[in-house]
């Protein structure tokens, strides 16, 4: 996957800071002429539970030369429009979800592909998992002149202060879930710990519980380093760790112990990494514009020993019984019937109020 836009909103314009080194960015790959026929929009942000009005996510509107304007809205009733206009030609793409689907932390990417006359625009909602979307036809490709304004921040771009990341790719990138190892993070095998770049299908690795299971799948995934993909360092010794791993903020690892027992009833809960952060436990990892995760698939949903602690292995649920949505995620390359069903967690997975609760408990140990 190639980036060529990585922006973070929340980091004012370079333009109003003190003199420095430019920003690290992905360097632009031209296509012929200046349309980009085939690539996609990441946008990520962060919404309050009490939206009511519509607004705008993210505008781009210029006039000089070719007229071209991109936006992303919210309406009030749960509804994303995807609009887009260059020159004279028009495309208004309109998802209806619900309110809920448009609380906490959302990913919206619009794919497009010209020489396939075919687009696609996804909404994810992260914290309930759940992913809606639509095809539409027909799609307007992109001017490297606006990506150009958007890696300037020009006046003719706008963010609303809910956005985390806004990024362009120049590939069709998978939407759902995501790996979530950064390179390195080692699995251990019945031949020892093994970075998780290096496994294959068919290779073994060794659950928390010390079984042997047999990797079904391997993957891997470059995205924006920013927003909820910006990576999180563990820290040793933390839940068993023999070093420290960095990890996507949704990488879950399982916590146990009394504060367990005692709030929960379990004997072990999972917890992702970003609930972790501001305390002794984790800590955000500095990283560039874009970061490159691992992930491997098992039959079913396990603990892996990922140095000395319990860290999930990749959940799928029945994504196989749903070949459309499969198609358009991280495993869009495996055959439904080559992929497992996946009936339920290893542990519980807590809420984020869950979550809360029991990373004061473990600090006030």
């Amino acid at each position: 996957m190639t980036w060529i836009a990585v922006e973070d909103p929340g980091q004012a314009p370079e333009s109003a800071a003190p003199p420095r080194a430019p920003r690290e960015r992905p360097a632009p790959r031209r296509a012929a002429g200046d349309v980009l026929a085939k690539g996609s929009l990441y946008i990520e942000a962060s919404l309050g539970r009490d939206r009511r009005k519509e607004q705008s996510l993210f505008v781009l509107h210029r006039r000089a030369g070719i007229k071209s304007h991109v936006s992303v809205q919210l309406g009030a009733n749960g509804t994303v429009v995807f609009g887009r206009r260059l020159g004279r030609a028009r495309l208004q793409v309109v998802l209806n979800t619900d309110s809920a689907q448009l609380e906490g932390v959302v990913r919206l990417t619009v794919s497009w592909d010209t020489a396939a006359r075919r687009g696609l625009l996804s909404v994810e909602n992260v914290a309930l998992g759940t992913l809606v979307q639509k095809d539409f036809a027909d799609p307007l490709p992109l001017l490297h002149s606006d990506i150009a304004r958007l890696n300037a921040r020009g006046d003719d771009v706008s963010f609303a202060p809910a956005l985390r990341c806004v990024s362009l790719s120049d590939r069709l990138e998978p939407v759902g879930i995501s790996p979530s190892f950064a390179a390195g993070t080692p699995l251990r095998t019945p031949r020892g710990y093994r970075p998780v770049e290096d496994l294959c299908p068919g290779d073994t690795v060794l659950t928390t519980d010390g079984h042997e299971k047999t990797v079904c799948w391997v993957g891997a995934r470059e995205v924006p380093a920013r927003g909820r993909f910006r990576p999180i360092r563990l820290h040793a010794p933390y839940f068993g760790l023999l070093r420290d791993v960095v990890v996507a903020p949704e990488q879950r690892l399982a916590l146990r112990g009394s504060e367990v027992e005692y709030l929960f009833g379990e004997e072990a809960v999972l917890v992702e990494a970003h609930e972790l952060l501001n305390s002794a436990f984790a800590a955000a990892e500095p990283a560039g514009p874009t970061i490159r995760y691992h992930q491997v698939l098992l039959d079913r949903h396990e603990l892996l020993d990922v140095a000395g602690a319990g860290l999930e292995s990749l959940f799928v649920g029945h994504l196989r019984d749903m070949p459309d949505v499969l198609a358009t995620t991280v495993l869009g390359n495996v055959a439904p019937e080559q992929l497992p069903r996946h009936k339920k967690l290893a542990y519980p997975a807590l809420r984020d109020y869950e979550a809360v609760t029991l990373r004061a408990a473990l600090l006030n140990r």
